[in-house]
């Protein structure tokens, strides 16, 4: 019995500790915001604009579902349209799954009343894990976005 308590017990620890000994740790969507996101492609009506949508990565996916409507409010306050914003670049890895709590990446506005000057900044999307909605968003410019080739 006492070797068994122990065999059970140590193979909780190795459990524990895997992550530590190098084993892969995913970064995701708490179950809450999964629940979210899930409402929200849910409710997008033409199936292949759908699939389209569950194809995109996870860090699209939280960003668009969970993030961007926060983003707007602090975005529009730094001098944005409203709807003239992306919460991405075209370099790799512009948007990042840190946690549950945390998405961050590199963006562009389109600045309000200001022709066609694009402004690039950098983000953090801080989440509250346990219901999904975000806690606080935070952005600083880093300059203007140069014009494509």
């Amino acid at each position: 019995m006492n070797m068994m308590r122990g065999l059970c017990a140590g193979l909780g620890l190795l459990a524990m500790l895997r992550p530590a000994c190098g084993a892969p740790v995913r970064a995701g969507p708490s179950m809450a915001e999964q629940r979210i996101i899930d409402r929200q492609i849910s409710h997008i009506a033409d199936p292949a604009t759908r699939r389209a949508v569950q194809g995109q990565d996870m860090a699209w996916q939280m960003t668009t579902f969970l993030c961007q409507n926060a983003a707007r409010r602090v975005l529009v306050r730094m001098g944005s349209e409203p709807h003239r914003f992306f919460l991405q670049d075209a370099g790799p890895g512009s948007q990042v799954v840190a946690s549950a709590a945390l998405v961050s990446g590199r963006g562009q506005f389109l600045r309000a009343g200001r022709g066609i000057e694009w402004v690039g900044f950098a983000w953090a999307c801080h989440l509250d894990p346990a219901t999904g909605h975000v806690a606080h968003f935070d952005a600083s410019p880093t300059g203007p976005v140069q014009a494509g080739p």
